[in-house]
C-alpha cells in the first residue's frame, strides 16, 4: 500500500490521512476499505473511477472531466477523501466513533452492517470532546429515498461544515429498506434522546438540538418532529430539498419504501397533514430545477408552516438540482449561511 500521510497535531500525536497524492489502489489496500465505502461513500460513485487510473494519484482526477450531473469530477474525489479519512478517524486516529444506538454499550462495526436491522443503526460522533463548552447540536440525516443513507455528499461534508460553525455535529445511519415505517422515525427519536441524555459528556446544550435532513432525510426529520414530543422532539429543524408529501407530486420511491406499499399510510405520513401549533421552528430550502423531488414539496411545507404560525424561513433557489447538499458550486450555496443566521 502507498504511503498514508501523517499530520502532527499540537499534542504531537500523529493522525493518519489519505490525500490526493494517494492512489485508488492505496485506498483500497486498507483492510476492508471497499466494504467501508459501501457504508460511508457509494458503490455507484466508486464505479465512476476509471480503473486504468487506479494506480495514479487522485490529483489527476481533473482529467476525468465532469460527472453525469455536470459537476467537476474533483468533487467526487473530495467526497471520497472525506469518506476514507472518516474511516481512518474511526479505526486509527480514534477521533470519531460510531455509537450503536440499539446495541447498548458497544460501537458499530462492519459485522453489524445491516440496512434494515437495529444493529445497523449508529450515530457518528466525536470520540472525545476536547473542550467542555456546551454547544448546540445537529443530527444530520442524509437522504437516499429510504433505500440508502448517502453519507458521501449529505453526511460527512455537512458534519465538517457544521462543526466549523460551532456545532456538535452527528450523522445518523438509520434503518432503510427493507425496514418500513416507523423504523427510521424510531431511530431518529432514539438519536435525539441519546444526545440529550449524554449532553454532558458530548459537550451539548440539551436545550438546543437541531435535526437536519436532505431529501428523504428531510422527510424523516419533518415527520419525526410531528410524531414525537418531550425529550425526543428537536428544538429546530433544517430541511434540504425535502420530501414532504406522499400524495401530492410525491417522490414515489421514498413513499413506497417507507410505507412498504401500504397506500393507507400515505395520507398520515404526508408532512403537510402533520404540522400543528407546537411544531419546531423550521428552515427549508430547495432548487427550482430539482428534477427528482418536485420543488412543490418545499412550497407546501412553507404554506402549512405559515398557516400553523410556526417561525420559519423558506428559500427556493434557481439552480442546484437535487442532491447538491452544501451547494458551493451552485446558486443555492447561500442556504447554509442563511440557515446559521436563522438558527441563532
Amino acid at each position: 500500500m502507498g504511503k498514508i500521510y501523517h499530520i502532527k497535531k499540537k499534542s504531537e500525536e500523529k493522525r493518519m490521512r489519505f490525500t490526493k497524492y494517494n492512489s485508488m489502489n492505496d485506498i483500497l489496500a486498507y483492510p476492508n476499505m471497499e466494504e467501508y465505502l459501501k457504508v460511508f461513500y457509494s458503490e455507484y460513485l466508486l464505479s465512476m473511477f476509471p480503473k486504468e487510473y487506479y494506480g495514479e494519484p487522485l490529483m489527476l482526477a481533473q482529467q476525468f472531466g465532469k460527472t453525469p450531473w455536470e459537476e467537476p469530477f474533483s468533487n467526487i474525489v473530495d467526497q471520497l477523501l472525506d469518506a476514507v479519512n472518516l474511516v481512518l478517524d474511526i479505526n486509527e486516529n480514534k477521533t470519531r466513533r460510531c455509537i450503536s444506538l440499539w446495541n447498548t454499550g458497544c460501537d458499530w462495526n462492519l459485522e453489524h452492517n445491516s440496512a434494515g436491522e437495529k444493529e445497523g443503526v449508529f450515530l457518528v460522533a466525536c470520540n472525545e470532546v476536547q473542550d467542555r463548552e456546551k454547544k448546540p447540536a445537529v443530527i444530520i440525516c442524509p437522504g437516499g429515498g429510504y433505500e440508502a443513507v448517502c453519507f458521501s455528499g449529505e453526511g460527512t461534508p455537512v458534519m465538517h461544515f457544521m462543526e466549523a460553525q460551532g456545532y456538535r455535529a452527528f450523522i445518523l445511519k438509520y434503518r432503510v429498506k427493507p425496514a418500513v415505517y416507523p423504523a427510521p422515525q424510531e431511530d431518529l427519536a432514539k438519536a435525539i434522546r441519546f444526545v440529550r441524555e449524554h449532553a454532558e459528556e458530548l459537550g451539548v446544550d440539551a436545550g438546543n438540538v437541531m435535526t437536519m435532513g436532505f431529501s428523504a432525510g428531510g422527510h424523516l426529520c419533518a415527520s419525526e418532529a410531528a410524531l414525537y414530543n418531550g425529550i425526543a422532539k428537536p428544538d429546530k429543524i433544517c430541511l434540504g430539498y425535502p420530501v414532504i408529501s406522499f400524495v401530492q407530486e410525491q417522490h414515489e420511491g421514498s413513499a413506497k419504501n417507507l410505507t412498504g406499499g401500504r397506500r393507507e399510510l400515505r395520507e398520515c405520513l404526508s408532512v403537510e397533514n402533520m404540522v400543528t401549533s407546537d411544531y419546531p421552528p423550521t428552515f427549508a430550502w430547495t432548487c427550482a430545477d430539482d428534477d427528482c423531488v418536485p420543488p412543490s414539496n418545499t412550497s407546501l411545507i412553507k404554506e402549512v408552516l405559515y398557516q400553523a404560525g410556526i417561525p420559519s424561513e423558506v428559500h427556493i433557489y434557481p439552480t442546484g438540482n437535487h442532491g447538491c447538499a452544501l451547494a458551493f458550486s451552485k446558486s443555492a450555496y447561500p442556504w447554509s449561511r442563511a440557515m446559521i443566521e436563522f438558527m441563532k
